[in-house]
């Protein structure tokens, strides 16, 4: 959908238009709910969260600024509120890092001889299991740089973050997945036959 029709839902919305808020919320409820998912990793969590975003979309339309993109705003909200749920589970990281390092471990070293398109899914999989050890920024950050592809830009007015606390907390989180892969993978050189 174009920005100009983005725009005039908008502008029906705010006057209680609920078939045109309706509109705007299915043209980029699979946009905000892939981007939820992508940092919560949950189906459940992400429709929850994209269901919260568009209640904050609604309440909070009349003060939308036209200059910015609506998908920036909502992606916006979509990620605050991830933010939130990640704070909020982050106890929970560590259990998860303890008893699955063992998990992943095994179920990698036993795939040592199938195709390369099985490996490199195999390796997508466990850098998005290892996304979940990082602090929430630095999920929040990795996820929208490496796996959404946005700019610094763009990542600057979702995040609020300044460029160069989006680089270090991009940096640091390179760096943690690098080095959990690092001795994933030294694991499993020991424990192989």
């Amino acid at each position: 959908m174009d920005q100009q029709a983005v725009k005039r839902l908008i502008e029906q919305s705010t006057l209680g238009d609920k078939t045109s808020f309706r509109r705007l919320v299915e043209s980029h409820q699979p946009f905000a709910y892939a981007a939820a998912f992508r940092i919560v990793c949950n189906d459940y969590e992400a429709e929850e969260i994209v269901q919260d975003a568009f209640i904050r979309v609604w309440k909070h339309l009349a003060n939308f600024d036209n200059e910015m993109r609506f998908s920036t705003w909502l992606y916006k909200i979509v990620v605050n509120l991830c933010y939130d749920r990640l704070k909020a589970t982050r106890t929970r990281r560590k259990h998860m890092e303890n008893n699955m390092d063992n998990n992943v471990l095994m179920n990698t070293s036993s795939s040592e001889n199938i195709e390369k398109q099985l490996i490199n899914r195999e390796q997508a999989q466990i850098i998005r299991y290892l996304t979940q050890m990082l602090t929430p920024k630095q999920k929040v950050v990795f996820i929208l740089s490496e796996l959404e592809e946005l700019s610094v830009d763009e990542i600057i007015a979702i995040t609020g973050l300044t460029a160069a606390k989006i680089k270090s907390n991009l940096y640091c989180a390179r760096r943690e997945i690098k080095d959990k892969l690092s001795a994933m993978e030294e694991r499993r050189g020991r424990y192989a036959i």
